[in-house]
């Protein structure tokens, strides 16, 4: 008998819902996926599509017993492929780069240019110093929080220098209140940044959904539009639509190009009303929360990553489906319980359009119907700690 066809090894790194288009999709290709939870209760460890399911310690809680766990792992079964998702995953393969690369392979950029994108006040100061259009950025530290006055105009925004979602953002009115609270949120999240705050009645959110090859070519650019949120006035996108935006497109190769990035990135875009420009807020080092949108759009983000860590070459793919609506139906719940009357009847697309060839949930699926009920249970584990709650609230 011949020597049976290697299949194909895969170890994703994380359990979240942007990790279930990727399982989907490895699963239908054949490979032999190994998946990493911190709880039983997630999306990932329900889903019907993982060949294997390990339990690791979160890397929120302990990442040094997380790195600890990755680096044996790697070392006794060298996986092919080891794919991030997250913030922190993606975080730990960049600045591990050398190390892991012994035994797997990645799409991670070199950890210098990582920092230059995740890290907030160096990737604004880049923009501001290349005229590419953002909000003014500046340090917020115990030396210039009594000067920001001079520097912008209240009201401003504060938000960690490195952070996950609208988590320690917050809003300062004028000098004294922001002197006030400068030091209890600086405690809480670290190093900080202040920046212009952008009118937020007109000021549409959009992100850029990229892919950069080997050479630091953008071959991927699929444009979103972000119309609801939770908490409502800024947090967590919780439906999504598929746009063309040429000015958005253009910006993000310039931005992305010019950072010799490489694999998923997605860039946050606001409008700015007063001179209708769409700057550019942040990157996320991964692939977005409702990266289902994508694959839905005809985008096989799992595909072009695994052929980045391979070598191999990476097709140009931005024809992607326009109009397609992704929402997640558990936070649109709660933003349609806590939003008022005006932005329930002026949303669009319609809260209340659940279904259609163009609609799909980010979690909820008859193919893979358990995943859903680890994510619901996941939510109401988090939610029922009151800390969480108050969290999301910024209270």
């Amino acid at each position: 008998m011949g020597r049976e066809k290697h299949r194909l090894s895969i170890l994703m790194l994380d359990q979240g819902r942007q990790a279930l288009p990727f399982l989907k999709s490895f699963s239908k290709a054949g490979y032999h996926t190994t998946v990493v939870c911190n709880t039983r209760l997630s999306e990932s460890y329900f889903s019907r599509y993982p060949d294997r399911r390990v339990i690791w310690p979160g890397y929120m809680d302990d990442r040094d017993g997380y790195e600890e766990r990755l680096f044996e792992y790697l070392e006794e079964n060298q996986p092919d492929v080891t794919i991030s998702v997250g913030d922190v995953t993606s975080d730990i393969l960049s600045k591990n780069k050398e190390r892991i690369s012994r035994y797997t392979n990645i799409t991670s950029p070199d950890y210098r240019i990582f920092i230059q994108a995740a890290d907030k006040l160096n990737l604004m100061q880049y923009c501001m110093k290349n005229n590419l259009p953002c909000p003014g950025t500046y340090d917020l530290n115990d030396q210039t929080v009594g000067e920001i006055d001079q520097l912008l105009a209240f009201p401003v925004i504060v938000k960690p220098n490195r952070g996950v979602g609208a988590i320690g953002v917050e809003r300062y009115d004028s000098n004294d209140e922001l002197v006030n609270g400068y030091k209890k949120l600086k405690e809480a999240h670290g190093n900080l940044i202040v920046q212009e705050y952008i009118p937020q009645d007109g000021g549409m959110q959009y992100q850029a959904e990229a892919f950069v090859d080997e050479q630091g070519k953008v071959k991927v650019c699929m444009v979103i539009l972000k119309p609801r949120f939770f908490p409502v006035k800024g947090g967590t996108s919780t439906a999504n639509v598929t746009i063309r935006h040429p000015e958005i497109e253009k910006t993000t190769r310039e931005l992305l190009e010019g950072l010799r990035w490489k694999g998923a990135a997605d860039v946050d875009f606001i409008l700015d009303p007063r001179d209708q420009k769409a700057k550019i807020l942040e990157i996320n080092p991964r692939v977005t929360a409702g990266i289902k949108i994508g694959f839905t759009a005809g985008i096989d983000y799992a595909d072009l990553h695994v052929r980045l860590a391979l070598g191999k070459d990476v097709p140009e793919k931005n024809n992607y489906k326009l109009g397609i609506y992704c929402r997640n139906f558990f936070l649109e719940s709660l933003w349609y319980i806590f939003s008022d009357r005006k932005m329930r009847r002026t949303t669009t697309p319609s809260f209340f359009k659940p279904y259609g060839k163009k609609v799909v949930d980010q979690i909820f699926s008859w193919h893979d119907p358990l995943a859903g009920v680890g994510f619901f249970m996941h939510m109401v584990k988090k939610y029922l700690n009151i800390s969480n709650f108050k969290s999301k609230f910024h209270r």
